[in-house]
């Protein structure tokens, strides 16, 4: 069983749902760890063990993906608003294809081949949505951004490359605004 702390080596197989890569231990067991690619060999530093399986963080890469590329956007580390940056768009397309293939096998119980997913061929500001939470500071300040990974802290940024350029200047007038009139925010 996997302890805390603890630094095991891995090579990452498979991509879940949450975007996290999946590596098995010696004995079995899979760490799960974000901002991998599949190809990655990595030593892991486990984070939170549990009975069946464990989460982990990159401690140190011992050969990197052939998928990885280097990533564009200075907040990616942190926010929790895209989980591909770091991988090729043609690998984007290979892991949400092989989503597909696995759900239609397992809940589907039928054993057949999708349709290649469509490309946008657009990797950058194709998004046509977006959420952004709004919060003070213990200054005052306002903060708009995107929620770090699994948390509900406020990443402050606007201009995510996913979203068209326009997103960025609707989020500075909104701020203004929250600034001249006082709006208040949660």
């Amino acid at each position: 069983m996997l302890k805390k702390n603890e630094i095991t080596e891995l090579v990452i197989t498979d991509i879940t749902n949450e975007g996290n890569g999946v590596g098995r231990t010696s004995d079995g067991c899979a760490v799960f760890v974000p901002m991998t690619a599949v190809g990655d060999k990595i030593n892991a530093k486990i984070v939170k063990p549990l009975t069946n399986y464990a989460y982990g963080i990159i401690d140190e890469f011992l050969e990197k993906s052939d998928s990885r590329i280097e990533v564009d956007c200075p907040v990616f580390k942190r926010c929790g608003g895209c989980m591909f940056r770091h991988i090729s768009y043609e690998e984007e397309l290979r892991i949400k294809h092989k989503w597909v293939y696995d759900h239609i096998k397992k809940f589907g119980k039928m054993d057949i081949e999708p349709l290649p997913v469509l490309s946008t061929y657009h990797i950058d500001e194709y998004r046509n949505k977006a959420q952004y939470p709004v919060k003070r500071d213990k200054d005052g300040n306002v903060v708009i951004g995107f929620y770090a990974r699994r948390t509900h802290e406020i990443i402050p940024y606007t201009d995510c490359k996913l979203q068209p350029k326009v997103f960025a200047d609707i989020l500075n007038t909104v701020k203004t605004y929250i600034e001249k009139y006082n709006v208040s925010v949660y």
